[in-house]
């Protein structure tokens, strides 16, 4: 919590001189900022417990220089319906969710808070988590950041669970409801930018170009390693997409394949605004791999993945 450097002094003056007691308020209201940050973090915690998207994770939160962690346990217990007890359906939870003062006591990945005032913004819905963390690029300083313990290696799979846990950890309603608008946006390639949902191989987000505000202009981000499709759904702009020029209105849509140039500008008063959807991280596929290679390794997986599940359901009914 950051205070102010001029600390002011309090003393209890007890008559008679017997007693003089002087305090401090910096470590009074360092502690107070503490508690209201761990109550805060501890509502998160007690609706995580009865969250359908629950995932099982330790990880870290750091708040400035404050540091707690969470030990999640998902459950579920999946039980057959149907006449010949042909579907499986799932109960979900309640999950074991505990929070702890302190740093994990094994190095993981955590989340890391510019302050308790980006805590705040997102526990009073101002701004959603995936908002406060989203980046042009990765250099860029964010208010919230997903990183690494030192001594933890981070893994696609860590990359995975962590946005599901940023997605609904820090949504604390039953019906996530996310409204978005400018006042609630944060800027992203150039754009106004609200992010609706995360997850590691699709991020949604509302988008807003205000007059002579360009999206993607920048060379270093007018083209990407992986697909994007924008859905317009107010105001009108000029698209530069692949080598043609564009009219953009409210009722269309863009797809945009990898490696292909798509730069948005709004030249009228009426601010641009839409939905883009971009299919995984650009960086996943900066150094070998390339996204078209990795959904045919994805679908490989699905028809394996299909067949264990036929024949673990197989085995059960066999019982």
């Amino acid at each position: 919590m950051k205070t102010n450097s001029k600390t002011k002094n309090y003393c209890l003056n007890l008559f008679l001189g017997v007693a003089f007691l002087c305090f401090s308020s910096s470590g009074l209201l360092a502690q107070q900022g503490e508690e209201n940050t761990e109550a805060i973090l501890q509502s998160f915690v007690e609706s995580y417990k009865t969250d359908p998207m629950a995932m099982s994770a330790t990880f870290g939160i750091a708040v400035g220089d404050d540091w707690w962690y969470v030990v999640s346990k998902r459950k579920e217990e999946g039980y057959k319906v149907g006449k010949r007890k042909q579907y499986t359906f799932h109960n979900f939870g309640p999950n074991e969710v505990l929070l702890y003062k302190g740093k994990p006591e094994k190095p993981t990945w955590y989340f890391q808070f510019d302050d308790a005032g980006v805590l705040k913004k997102i526990d009073s819905k101002v701004w959603t988590a995936s908002t406060a963390s989203a980046r042009s690029t990765a250099a860029d300083k964010v208010a919230l950041d997903i990183l690494a313990m030192e001594g933890y290696s981070f893994t696609h799979k860590d990359d995975g669970i962590s946005y599901q846990i940023l997605e609904h950890f820090w949504k604390k309603d039953a019906v996530e409801i996310t409204r978005f608008n400018r006042d609630s946006s944060l800027p992203s390639h150039g754009a106004a930018l609200v992010s609706l949902y995360t997850m590691k191989d699709k991020r949604v987000g509302w988008f807003s170009l205000g007059t002579d505000e360009a999206a993607n202009a920048d060379r270093n981000m007018d083209k990407g390693q992986v697909p994007n499709l924008m859905i317009f759904t107010k105001g009108r702009g000029k698209g530069q997409f692949g080598d043609g020029e564009y009219d953009i209105e409210p009722g269309m849509s863009v797809f945009i394949g990898p490696y292909v140039k798509h730069v948005i500008y709004n030249p009228y008063e009426e601010p641009l605004e839409g939905i883009v959807v971009l299919f995984g991280d650009n960086i996943d596929f900066a150094k070998g791999q390339s996204y078209l290679a990795f959904l045919e390794e994805e679908y490989q997986f699905l028809e394996n993945n299909q067949i264990r599940v036929q024949q673990s359901d197989t085995a059960l009914k066999e019982q």
